[in-house]
This record gives C-alpha cells, sequence and structure tokens, in this order.
C-alpha cells in the first residue's frame, strides 16, 4: 500500500528573508534620504539602528528556519539560506561601525604631534593620543614655505577638502584710524585712477585671493567631508619656515559628531600622503603610479 507525504514550507524562512531584504534595502536608502536633507542627524541615527536591528532578526530567523528544515525536513532551506546571506550583509557595515568604535571609543578629533603641542600651550583642550595607531606625525621638507604652500593646496583639492581661509602674519591689520584718513582730516583721500589695475585681461588667479600669498608662515583652514554620510570636519593647518625647514602640522576636528570612529585620523593621514606626492612633484620628481 503506497503513502503519499506531504512537507509544508517553512514561515520563518520566508520571514527571514522579508527581515533581510527590507534591512538591507534600508541601509542605502536612509542615507540617500539624509544626502538629500530629508531626514537629519537624528532621524538617520534611527533609521540605522532600526536597520541594525531588523538585520539581527532576519539572521536569528535564518539560524532557527535551517534548524528547523534540518531536522523536520521542511521545504525553504534554499530560502533559508538566501536570507542568512543576505542578512550577512546587511550586518557588515554595523560590524565594521562596531571594530571602529572598539578602536577609537572616545573623541571626535584629530591632530599632528606640533599641532598637539601648539594646543597645549594655549591650554586648548586635546583628546588623548590612541596607543593602537600611534601619534600623528606632521611633515617637514627642505624647501620654503611658500613652496609647501602650493603644494598644500594641491593636495587639499586632491583629498576633495574645501579651502575656507588663508591667513599669514603679514595680513594682520595694524590697529589705527581707517585707511585714507590722514591727521587731522575727516574726509577720505580719493585713490588716482591711474593706480588701479583696470586691464580687462587680468590673469584668471586673480580671482583666488589666496593663490600667489608670499610669506613664512601660513595658517591654512578648510573643511573635509565623510565619505558616503558627509559629515563636515573643520581642519587648520600650519606651515611655518624656520631655518630652511619648511614643518607642516594639521588639527582636524568633526562639526557635528561626538565620536568620530577615527575619520579625522584618516583625513589627516590622506591629506599628508597627498601633500608628499605634491611635494615630489614641486621638487621634480615623477610620483611613481
Amino acid at each position: 500500500m503506497a503513502g503519499h507525504y506531504l512537507t509544508r514550507r517553512s514561515r520563518s524562512a520566508t520571514w527571514a528573508w522579508n527581515l533581510s531584504i527590507f534591512a538591507l534595502a534600508l541601509l542605502p536608502i536612509s542615507v540617500a534620504f539624509f544626502r538629500l536633507h530629508v531626514l537629519d542627524q537624528a532621524a538617520l541615527s534611527l533609521s540605522l539602528l532600526l536597520a541594525g536591528g531588523i538585520a539581527a532578526l532576519g539572521l536569528l530567523l535564518a539560524l532557527f528556519a535551517i534548524l528547523l528544515i534540518w531536522r523536520g525536513g521542511a521545504r525553504g532551506g534554499g530560502r533559508a539560506v538566501a536570507a542568512l546571506m543576505a542578512g550577512c550583509i546587511a550586518a557588515v557595515p554595523f560590524l565594521g561601525a562596531a571594530y571602529l568604535f572598539s578602536k577609537y571609543p572616545n573623541g571626535h578629533s584629530a591632530e599632528t604631534t606640533g599641532m598637539r603641542q601648539a594646543l597645549a600651550e594655549t591650554a586648548a583642550p586635546v583628546a588623548p593620543i590612541s596607543t593602537l595607531d600611534g601619534v600623528l606625525v606632521g611633515r617637514n621638507f627642505q624647501a620654503t614655505a611658500s613652496t609647501v604652500y602650493q603644494a598644500a593646496r594641491a593636495a587639499l583639492e586632491k583629498s576633495g577638502m574645501t579651502l575656507v581661509d588663508v591667513q599669514t602674519p603679514e595680513m594682520l591689520r595694524p590697529q589705527g584710524p581707517d585707511l585714507g584718513v590722514s591727521g587731522t582730516v575727516t574726509v577720505p583721500i580719493p585713490t588716482l585712477r591711474d593706480s588701479l589695475n583696470l586691464d580687462e585681461d587680468e590673469d584668471e588667479t586673480s580671482d583666488d585671493p589666496y593663490a600667489d600669498l608670499d610669506s613664512d608662515d601660513y595658517t591654512i583652514r578648510a573643511v573635509g567631508y565623510v565619505p558616503l554620510f558627509g559629515f563636515p570636519s573643520d581642519a587648520t593647518i600650519r606651515i611655518v619656515e624656520t631655518d630652511g625647514t619648511t614643518y607642516v602640522d594639521m588639527r582636524s576636528v568633526s562639526r557635528n559628531l561626538e565620536r568620530d570612529l577615527g575619520q579625522n585620523r584618516r583625513l589627516i593621514q590622506g591629506f599628508l600622503s597627498r601633500l608628499d606626492e605634491a611635494m615630489k612633484i614641486e621638487e621634480g620628481i615623477t610620483p611613481d603610479s
């Protein structure tokens, strides 16, 4: 006498698949909405936490479904394995963030040793140095400060950072009466028309007020951005020439984050690496490709 056995499909496998796919889709959607300014930072955090929780639940259900299918012979093994793989992919960003958090549990800024010493002298607060990666060391070049400054401008551009301001000691205005007022005369002295540069074919670099600065001491302020999320960091770069040697130090501070997960360190390291390459070009050395 022949018998016919019916095998049911595992519901947990279907639920695990649906949850894992939803978490996998929620991650890029959350980031895209944040970059489009639909979500603010608080809403982004909640959305990412929701995606992480759903991904974890999907992984647990996928493991549970595989165990039931293995023991009871229910249908849906392929769906359960696919849900497990999708859940693992969705969990990768959270595992990476957890690793970075364990490596950089505190701080939202970073600086080179020279900048740290300068901040210590002014009693400015500095974050503790991470012992895992060691200290960040600035650069020194046997070149003039103006040469290093031009290389730093190129390194900023290649790093995707935005130049905000450049200050030199020569740019500081002396305290005193307004320009154009002499002695007790209260009427501004007119500027002769012949002293103005009215050349319409003026070089395009004239639109850049920081292009041709010549000094032995520069303070550059720029803004860098976290990849993917675009969180801004305010960077300060010091270029100082002393006895024929030019020293470069840098500090980067996250504007909106309490913990940067090492991003400011990576921003400084990336800039200094590109500065080394730019200096090779300034010195006529072709960098290795």
